[in-house]
């Protein structure tokens, strides 16, 4: 009865660790939702919607995806109190096939997640001498300029140098930039278009490039923010 005695109190110690140590994790968990940056990423397109088409048949909705995914892998593991939610995070869209209701759906799902900042990966299409990146804004979104800039000069240090420069809302509505109060950026990463570009695109390398310099420039814009 004695030895029972004691190895039902070795159970409930083990018990009470358990419980402790969950109850932690739990609390820690808690505190990172409420404590953590969240950065909404969109990868534009998806489902029906294949978006631009490469004359070699490539998906914008694709690289969209494969970007995406990406940036949101370096932003979390640079900076443990960045979190990242997706709009979409494979072909399968959870919206209708309808433009205006995807378009809704996004903006809607970066509201739900309580996002800080919104950021929508698209790529360009125009005639095939096309060639670079830009950006779209709010006219009045200073963080989103700010963090352009950054990531601008920090393609440029990587040897990506093809800057188009930033637009605003104004001369270009955007429902999902213009749609919401946080800083909310559509970036146009290059031409699917343009032959060459497009090949180095969808190179590894430099889409590794590319992604870490967009993160960066979040990071850094993040961490001056908190800094001050």
């Amino acid at each position: 009865m004695q030895y029972m005695n004691k190895q039902i109190k070795k159970i409930l110690i083990v018990l009470l660790c358990l419980v402790l140590v969950i109850g932690i994790g739990v609390i820690r968990y808690i505190h990172y939702q409420n404590s953590a940056i969240v950065i909404c990423i969109d990868a534009g397109h998806g489902g029906y919607d294949t978006g631009a088409i490469a004359a070699d048949g490539t998906y914008e909705k694709s690289l969209t995806l494969a970007y995406a995914k990406q940036i949101g892998t370096y932003l979390e593991a640079s900076d443990e109190n960045i979190r990242v939610v997706y709009t979409r995070t494979s072909d399968t869209v959870s919206w209708p096939s309808n433009v205006s209701k995807d378009l809704k759906a996004r903006v809607q799902y970066a509201k739900d997640e309580e996002a800080d900042y919104y950021l929508s990966i698209h790529f360009n299409s125009a005639d095939a001498s096309a060639y670079g990146y830009t950006a779209y804004v709010k006219s009045d979104d200073k963080a989103s300029k700010a963090i352009y800039k950054t990531m601008a000069q920090n393609l440029s240090k990587s040897g990506w140098e093809y800057d188009r420069g930033i637009e605003t809302t104004t001369n270009y509505p955007l429902y999902v930039v213009d749609n919401l109060s946080i800083p909310s950026m559509l970036v146009e990463v290059g031409f699917i278009t343009n032959k060459n570009e497009l090949q180095d695109l969808e190179q590894s390398t430099y889409r590794k490039t590319i992604c870490k310099a967009i993160a960066n420039a979040y990071i850094s814009y993040i961490q001056k923010q908190s800094d001050d």
